[in-house]
């Protein structure tokens, strides 16, 4: 049983220094190459049934957007197509997902994390930690691999640390990108192929992980419609519980993300404010006010890092 779930999200990344946005790879070359080959692809009438041009009008519309999001809305908009449609939509899934493989290895490649960022910090630390822990990876890139760790030590300061890759890993040459189905949502049989649970292929016990930690951390996670089935029964629990018994900590960029967050929670019929009341602490930490020196940021970071890497803590 892990005593610490550590859940880590794109946001991890993007502080450490990768350009991992969606919104980035929208601007490379591997993703305007596939652009250029819907074009060519497609009769001009066939375009506005093209998943990659609606993702590019996306990237066009937004500052921010999410690839899984648009594919969400594309599976919803089109719930009838030919079967000549239907194999080209395959066909242009599949090229999505290699391109976005490519650019992740491009950018991954040489990379070496800033190691005064708040990311890169934790996971150094983390390897002093004598809790038993799990680290929940929704990104696809491998953080050992540019922190410089070891990718197969497992013993940590005398703890048992697990990894699991949500959505399947660079280094496996395996990711797992589409949608999930919200509850009151009928499946697609067409484009089901985009759904993620038709591509996933072992257990993750991620909800169970999550469930028996004492302390939990995300990182760079925004709690998402997308992912959300994965932390609801912790959420749950965790609001609902008389008895404190947990930590939970979002680390996130500004008060803006930290707002999108708890509305995500709010609108899964979870109440932040029974979570308050319910758990032991519920810390919310701003890197972009940390780095600023902001006093009440670096006071919950400096609680959190001391729950971590000191053997008597409340609540666990």
């Amino acid at each position: 049983m892990a005593e610490l779930a550590l859940i880590i999200g794109n946001g991890f990344d993007i502080d450490m220094g990768l350009p991992s946005r969606y919104s980035d790879f929208a601007d490379s070359s591997e993703f305007h190459d596939l652009v250029r080959r819907m074009h060519d692809m497609y009769f001009e009438e066939e375009r506005e049934n093209s998943l990659v041009l609606q993702i590019q009008q996306a990237s066009f519309d937004s500052n921010w957007f999410d690839i899984e999001e648009e594919i969400h809305k594309y599976v919803d908009n089109h719930p009838s197509l030919d079967e000549k449609m239907v194999r080209m939509v395959r066909s242009e899934f599949d090229s999505l997902k290699y391109a976005l493989a490519n650019y992740l290895k491009r950018i991954t490649t040489n990379f070496t994390a800033d190691k005064k960022k708040l990311s890169t910090f934790l996971y150094y630390r983390l390897r002093e930690c004598p809790l038993t822990a799990t680290e929940i990876y929704f990104n696809y890139t491998t953080p050992q691999l540019y922190i410089k760790l070891p990718l197969r030590q497992k013993i940590f300061n005398g703890a048992q640390h697990w990894f699991t890759y949500v959505h399947g890993s660079l280094k496996d040459n395996d990711i797992v990108l589409g949608c999930d189905l919200q509850p009151e949502e009928q499946v697609n049989r067409q484009l089901s192929f985009m759904y993620k649970y038709n591509m996933l292929n072992k257990a993750n016990h991620v909800a169970r992980n999550i469930l028996e930690a004492k302390e939990i951390i995300f990182f760079g996670h925004s709690m998402n419609d997308m992912d959300f089935c994965y932390f609801r029964e912790f959420f749950k629990e965790a609001s609902a519980s008389p008895k404190p018994i947990r930590h939970l900590t979002i680390i996130t960029f500004d008060e803006e993300s930290e707002r999108t967050i708890k509305d995500n929670i709010q609108n899964q019929g979870i109440s932040v404010s029974d979570l308050y009341s319910n758990l032991w602490t519920f810390d919310v930490i701003h890197t972009k006010n940390y780095y600023a020196g902001k006093k009440d940021d670096v006071e919950k970071w400096n609680g959190m890092m001391e729950r971590l890497l000191t053997k008597d803590r409340q609540g666990i």
